[in-house]
């Protein structure tokens, strides 16, 4: 099943693709340049190791447990030092040891996502070069007329010499756009583990579904499941409702008048501490849903503007395309410059490099949305 994006954004046809000043030796779609930097990475291949540990120590935890909670042992302390604290330290070592296959796939999401980004940030920088080499070529031609309006007496000298500093200031300005480029090229090669060429092309795929049609409710979901900070607060959140349960039950056992004042406030002061602390677990845990919810509200919002800013330019395109034909007419009947009209022309082409550029980000922006979920799934029907 292919999904692709509105149709009015479909009248400009993107391509997606590095390496847009020059003929590219290399080609790659986004799932075999995925396949290079999966392999490249270090901190993904770190963490089956990292598993292996984790489940080591779950091990040995579990070892050490004793096979199941006495409920007969003398005082409440006696008891969360020989019964509790090692039955929660099995629980707490097999939530680590699941926290490390989930730092595993998170890794491998954030690497598809690092390397979309990259993907997305040369193409950038190749439009920004660009257009600074378009700017160069005007600049420099108002440089050659400035100096033939000197010549004319057109302009005095002072104010030869104030315009010729500014535009020679542009035309300087216009090396960051290189440094830019390299580094964009730099940081994409590196993930790749390539050498560091402007010889790659790699294509991104454009899954881009309405808004409508998605069971955002099930994305959203989906990304809380996934969201380490999130789950490292609910194991939390469990193991100290697993201790507290246990130290509740064992507490309502006691005949407290038996014991002396002092020992009856020791055992209470230990059950309220556990329950103290499952209950701040659990508000931890629900702050941090409720700001996780927050978030993703916002990235739908982003998502929404992003398409109404494509939208908008596409507009803006329309109108300057017939503008464009209007100078044209003035150009051949010499009523303009040709450096007035390549002025014209090159507003039109920034425009489509806006709008390129609004289309990466909104792909940026829907990988991330979906990269959680199977399509499939999360697609209403």
């Amino acid at each position: 099943m292919k999904y692709r994006i509105l149709p009015l954004i479909l009248i400009f046809t993107l391509l997606l693709g590095t390496a847009a000043n020059a003929e590219p030796k290399f080609r790659y779609s986004f799932d075999e340049a995925f396949d290079m930097a999966l392999k490249n990475s270090a901190e993904y291949k770190s963490k089956d190791n990292a598993i292996s540990k984790a489940y080591d120590n779950y091990e040995k935890q579990e070892k050490a447990a004793p096979a199941e909670v006495k409920f007969n042992v003398g005082n409440l302390k006696k008891f969360i030092t020989d019964q509790v604290d090692p039955y929660v330290k099995v629980d707490d070592a097999y939530s680590s040891y699941q926290q490390t296959i989930l730092d595993r796939e998170n890794a491998k999401l954030n690497l598809a996502l690092n390397l979309r980004s990259a993907v997305i940030a040369v193409e950038n920088a190749e439009m920004a070069m660009e257009e600074a080499n378009a700017n160069k070529k005007v600049w420099e031609e108002e440089l050659k007329l400035l100096d033939l309006r000197l010549d004319k007496n057109l302009i005095s000298k002072t104010e030869h010499k104030n315009k010729k500093a500014d535009l020679e200031n542009k035309i300087k300005g216009l090396d960051n756009a290189q440094k830019t480029l390299d580094e964009a090229y730099y940081n994409l090669n590196s993930l790749l583990g390539r050498e560091n060429e402007k010889d790659i092309a790699i294509t991104l795929n454009d899954t881009v579904v309405l808004l409508e049609k998605l069971d955002l409710e099930q994305i959203k979901k989906d990304m809380i499941k996934k969201d380490t900070g999130l789950n490292q607060k609910s194991n939390q959140r469990y193991s100290e409702k697993v201790y507290f349960d246990l130290v509740e039950e064992r507490y309502l056992k006691y005949d407290l008048d038996k014991f002396t004042d002092s020992m009856r406030y020791d055992m209470t002061e230990m059950y309220e501490e556990a329950k103290e602390d499952f209950e701040a677990a659990e508000s931890d845990y629900e702050k941090a849903l409720a700001s996780f919810g927050k978030d993703f509200d916002k990235m739908i919002e982003s998502i929404k503007d992003n398409l109404e800013e494509i939208s908008s330019i596409e507009k803006e395109i329309l109108e300057e395309q017939r503008s464009i034909e209007l100078y044209r007419i003035k150009y051949e009947a010499r009523m303009i410059s040709k450096n007035e009209y390549d002025s014209k022309l090159s507003n039109l082409s920034v425009l489509r490099n806006k709008q390129k550029s609004s289309l990466l980000e909104l792909n940026q922006k829907y990988a991330k949305l979906l990269s959680c979920s199977v399509l499939k799934k999360v697609v209403k029907q």
